[in-house]
Parts: structure tokens; sequence; C-alpha cells
């Protein structure tokens, strides 16, 4: 009887231990500049030493109309040995071919999609108000990983990260996309954690970022000065392990001057979260 209530005990806490064990979650997020200078299979070179399990593209090309070819997001997907993928609907300010198009001339505009190894489901593109180009949305999903419900949202927005002119302080944050975005992350249920990444147009320490920071309570992994970033909520005790941004080998494309030789005009992020098996309902 002993050796039985000892047994049980030792189950009991393996399966406490078990269920509170802490598992890593590596996240990307890439503006790919529509393609213009890379396939999706020479940024799979670069990016696969990474092994991300999520993957949140801005500025992605989907097929033109006519082009019989495979989905720009699935071939990247394919090359990093990713399962799950889902495509946004909303080109952002309506941004099409030729002007954005790829190297190929198959693919064109300026779309949000997700790559991930666990399923997506209700995808689905939110415009968002607010000044800056037109047709600026947010494209969200969702996943479960690790017992743990997520949102996850890729996007690409206007900002004032690049206008020589800046408006006031207030009226940065008040009348921006951003704020609009906040208040659509303040919406999601609480049973979910929100990772967020993209293209934000927003300086790291400036006061559009800081703001949303504040209003989400949310927390930036993105340490270093950019204006691409990834968000995470931090009301289930996610905790960030590691953090990088990269522009990948130069020289690629040497007639490239916009790129400085790289595969994009954009460096990309990536952060590593350390999160716990719970189950909420």
């Amino acid at each position: 009887m002993k050796c039985l209530t000892l047994s049980l005990l030792s189950f009991a806490l393996y399966a406490f231990a078990a269920e509170g064990s802490p598992d890593k979650l590596r996240v990307l997020a890439y503006n790919v500049a529509c393609g213009q200078w890379a396939t999706p299979e020479q940024i799979a070179e670069v990016l696969k030493p990474l092994k991300a399990d999520v993957i949140l593209l801005s500025e992605v090309p989907k097929a033109n109309r006519g082009k019989k070819v495979k989905d720009w997001s699935r071939r990247l997907a394919d090359a990093l040995d990713l399962d799950h993928v889902e495509v946004g609907t909303v080109s952002s300010a309506n941004h099409k071919a030729p002007q954005w198009g790829d190297v190929t001339g198959d693919y064109g505009g300026k779309f949000k999609s997700v790559l991930s190894r666990t399923p997506l489901t209700k995808g689905k593109d939110f415009l968002l108000e607010g000044s800056g180009w037109g047709r600026a949305s947010a494209f969200r999903v969702e996943t479960e990983i690790n017992g743990r419900k997520f949102v996850l949202y890729s996007l690409h927005l206007p900002g004032f990260a690049h206008h020589k002119r800046q408006p006031t302080q207030v009226a940065s944050w008040e009348g921006s996309k951003q704020r609009g975005l906040a208040e659509r992350i303040n919406k999601e249920d609480a049973s979910f954690d929100v990772i967020v990444g993209g293209d934000f147009n927003e300086w790291t320490g400036g006061l559009v970022m800081r703001s949303l920071l504040k209003t989400t309570k949310m927390k930036n992994a993105t340490q270093e000065k950019s204006i691409d970033h990834i968000l995470y909520s931090t009301k289930k005790g996610m905790k960030l392990l590691q953090t990088g941004r990269d522009w990948g080998p130069k020289n690629q494309n040497k007639d490239n001057v916009k790129s400085d030789g790289c595969l994009s005009d954009h460096p990309w992020v990536w952060c590593e979260l350390e999160i716990s098996k719970t189950n909420y309902k």
C-alpha cells in the first residue's frame, strides 16, 4: 500500500511538473519587399538557421491574375518545413504589380501572411483608422501552442518614422493607425495570448510605440532602433529569452542600391519566448 501511495504521489508530481514546464516559441517578422529582389527559396536559405515556429510577413506578393503558380507564402513555408499558411486579402495602399511585383513577374502586391508549425484558423484582415495611406491592415489568425491559445497579428502600417516634418508628439499617437491597432488588441478575449509583428513604421523608442505598449500592456521584443517590431502580451507570464535583428548577407543583389544588396530593404526581427503549458478555457 505504501509503495502504491508513493507511486501515485510520484505520478502526480510528474504530471504537475509537465503541466507547468516551460517551452520555447521562436517568432520572426519580416517585410519581404514584395519579393522584388529574392525568391521565397532564396529567403528561406538565410532564415533556416533561426528555426522559427511562427513567421509574420508583410509586403507579401500574391499570384498575379492569370498566373497559375504556387502561392508565394506557401513556397516559403514549404522551404522552411512549416505546414500551415494563411494569407490576407488586403494589399497595403492597394499597391499592385507591375510596379510592386516580384523578381519573376508572376506575383505582386503588399499583402500580409502568417506561417506556422501549428494549425491556423479564423484568418481575417482588419482595416485600421488613422492618418497615413489607406488600406493599412493587420491580418489576424488564431492558433494553439503548448496548450495555450494565441492570437497572431501580421501587419504593415504607415507611420512617422520617415517624415521629414514631424507632427506634434500627441498628434502622432492620437491620430495614428497604431492607436487603432491598440483598440483592436484590447478587444481580444482575455483567454488569448497576443503576439503582433511586422512593419510599424515607427521607431522603437518613439512616442507612438511607447504609447502602444502602455495602452495594450504589451512588451516589445525588438530592442534595437527599428521600425519593425514583435510585441507580446505579458499577462500570462511569457518571458523573453532572446531577440535579434539582421539584414542577412549583403551583395546578394549587387545592382540593388535601395536594399544595399540584401534580400529586402528591411531587416528581419526575431525573438524567442518562454511559455508554460497552461490550458485556458
